[in-house]
């Protein structure tokens, strides 16, 4: 596997816990108490881990660039 592949695999995962975010957020306006409480709890673990791929993606796709300065 290359680094472009891996920097893909990065952008791929980070599209898959967009749309989790995305399907989950109109839960945000019907749960209540507790649950509202795990939910966000969720909503901000994967907001972190797409936050993290879409960084180490971008760092791998520009490692090249970085080698060449």
């Amino acid at each position: 596997m290359t680094i472009d592949e891996l920097a893909q695999e990065y952008r791929q995962q980070y599209n898959v816990l967009n749309a989790k975010i995305e399907g989950l957020r109109p839960l945000l306006y019907i749960y209540t108490g507790e649950d509202l409480y795990l939910l966000r709890r969720r909503l901000k673990v994967y907001y972190d881990m797409a936050c993290e791929c879409r960084r180490i993606s971008k760092m791998l796709t520009h490692y090249y660039d970085e080698e060449e300065a």
